[in-house]
């Protein structure tokens, strides 16, 4: 019966050690993978933050040159508006 007990017990304790290092195995799994999971999502929102301030300078640099052309065209056009009006008073 002795050796029975002993027999038990020292398969309980194993066991014991191994569900020990299960669990802490688990543990480390688990920290790993959402370790991994941030650094990942961080990264791949930085990715796109950049695409995006990228994509709003080059459309803000094209605009810019966009209004330039317009402000330029307008500014001749009324510039000769203003020279005919000049001319027709000057005629008279």
């Amino acid at each position: 019966m002795k050796n029975i007990l002993i027999l038990i017990s020292s398969v309980f304790i194993t066991s014991c050690a191994s569900i020990g290092a299960v669990i802490d195995g688990g543990k480390d799994l688990t920290t790993s993978v959402i370790d991994s999971t941030v650094k990942t999502a961080g990264n791949i929102t930085n990715a796109a933050l950049e695409d995006v301030a990228a994509v709003v300078e080059t459309v803000a640099e094209s605009t810019e040159g966009i209004v330039d052309n317009v402000v330029e065209e307008i500014d001749e056009q009324t510039n000769e508006l203003q020279d005919e009006t000049v001319e027709e008073k000057q005629e008279k």
